[in-house]
Formats: structure tokens, C-alpha cells, sequence
């Protein structure tokens, strides 16, 4: 998948086609159809990470792995760019490669006792404030056990590999990808002592939207939204599968927070 809008992505695009079809490997472009990405083999995200989030979706219900190629910026999720893919997918065809699971959630929202919405995220549920920026009310329990009432701009509940994303603009920890919990952060909060929480994966989440205004929006991987209105509710837990993300040889995770955070760098 990538953006053939853009110059960039479509000379990319189509450069790795015609290597693909040099080898003989069947390609499909920006497909959508479930049926027949279920016979594909491989996903490769050509972009940034908002279209390696959007691949991810894609891939990880249907237990497929999925490959990042940088075209953007930091390109945080992605494991090789346009110089290093050939080598990188050469190693994939020959089956040497690794991958590492990665958790998503699925968040059910309910209007009236009844289901309105449900999505999977990679890296996190958002709920917001709009673009008057008021501030909102937002009840929470963990595990049917009230945990807060948060008033501010909102809350994230993020796995691990979002954790690296708006949780931590928002000053919430970065997580090691392959931990077993979920983080949940305060955006801005009216009181100072809420500070970011870490859970189980195992655990689940409600919140309840207690503002009465139309000013509450809830927003996965920043890509899919939905308005909120009083007293609906939000349930988030871990998805029941798990995304393969494939991970260069030799590469290890610390050296990612070196190389796109800047660790160690004066």
C-alpha cells in the first residue's frame, strides 16, 4: 500500500513492482477487497507511518505479515527505506527474516446501551476535546473498578508500540514493544497528580463521556474518528490477534530510539 498521489511513493511503488515482476512475484496495489488480500502473502506499507498504521490494520486480522518502508520522516515503524527494501525483501522471499508481535486494541463504543462503533488500533484510542478546546469530563474504570474522573483535553489508552507516538508527546513512558501492558495517559489534565497509568494487556477499559457539549471526539491512530455525546461509553481491551511486524536483521530497538529519538545525542 502507498499514496500514488504523491510523486515520491509512486516512483518507489513503481520501481519495486517491476523488480517483483523480474522474480516472478504476483503484486496488488492498494487493494481493499478482503478475499483477496486473504491470498496475499506479504504487506508492504510504502510511506510514512500513517500508511504503515493503515497496512497494519489490514494485515494483522488476517495473521499476514507486514513489512514498513520509510518515505516520510521519523518513520518510527518502519524497518528498512527505498535503498535497503531490495535487500531487505530478497531476504523475506528466501523466508529468512524475523518478525515481532505487536498488540493492537479494539475499542466497542455505546449510545443508548447499544453498539455504535468498534475499531482496532496499533498504536492508540484517543478520547478528545474538539476544536474549541474545551475541556471534558471523562469517568474510567479498569477492570469494572472505578480508577478517576478526568477533567482536561482528553485521554490515550496506547499499546507499546504507540507508546512512542501521542502518549509520549502527552509524557507518558516509553514502552518496550513486546510488554504485555497498555498505557493510559492524561492529555493535559486540570490536575496535576493524574499522572500516566500502566496496565495488563489482559485488562479492560471503560470510560464514560460525562461532558455535555458536542465537543468530545474519539479518534484510533489518529486516522478514524467518531463524535461522542453524553454518557457514551468507550470499552477498550486487546485485540484478539496480533500484528507480524517484520524486523531487520540485527537491528534491536534501542538502536531505533538512538537513530529516530536522537538518544545519546548532544
Amino acid at each position: 500500500m502507498t499514496n500514488m498521489k504523491r510523486p515520491k511513493s509512486a516512483a518507489v511503488s513503481s520501481r519495486l513492482i517491476k523488480w517483483f515482476k523480474k522474480r516472478k512475484v504476483n503484486v496488488i496495489v492498494n487493494e481493499k477487497d478482503p478475499k483477496i488480500l486473504k491470498s496475499c502473502n506479504l504487506f508492504i506499507g510504502l510511506g510514512g507511518d500513517g500508511t504503515i498504521l493503515k497496512v497494519a490494520r489490514m494485515a494483522a486480522p488476517l495473521s499476514k505479515p507486514v513489512l514498513g518502508v520509510n518515505l516520510g520522516g521519523l518513520g518510527f515503524l518502519a524497518e528498512t527505506d527505498p535503498h535497503q527494501m531490495y535487500k531487505t525483501i530478497d531476504e523475506i522471499l528466501s523466508n529468512k527474516y524475523k518478525t515481532q508481535n505487536r498488540i493492537l486494541l479494539e475499542a466497542r463504543v455505546s449510545r443508548n446501551n447499544k453498539v455504535i462503533g468498534a475499531f482496532i488500533a496499533l498504536n492508540d484510542v484517543v478520547i478528545k476535546n474538539g476544536a474549541t478546546a474545551r475541556v471534558i469530563n471523562l469517568d474510567m474504570e479498569v477492570d469494572k473498578q472505578y480508577v478517576a474522573t478526568y477533567l482536561g483535553d482528553g485521554l490515550i489508552i496506547s499499546t507499546p508500540t504507540g507508546s512512542t507516538a501521542y502518549s509520549l508527546a502527552a509524557s507518558g513512558p516509553i514502552i518496550y514493544p513486546d510488554l504485555p501492558v497498555v498505557v493510559i495517559s492524561a492529555i493535559c489534565p486540570h490536575t496535576l497528580t493524574l499522572r500516566p497509568l500502566i496496565i495488563s494487556d489482559k485488562s479492560r477499559v471503560k470510560i464514560k463521556v460525562k461532558s455535555n457539549h458536542n465537543e468530545v471526539i474519539l479518534t484510533l491512530d489518529g486516522q478514524n474518528n467518531l463524535p461522542l455525546k453524553i454518557d457514551d461509553t468507550v470499552e477498550i481491551k486487546k485485540a484478539p490477534y496480533k500484528l507480524k511486524l517484520i524486523t531487520a536483521p540485527g537491528k534491536n530497538y534501542y538502536e531505533v530510539l538512538q537513530t529516530k529519538l536522537k538518544w545519546g545525542k548532544r
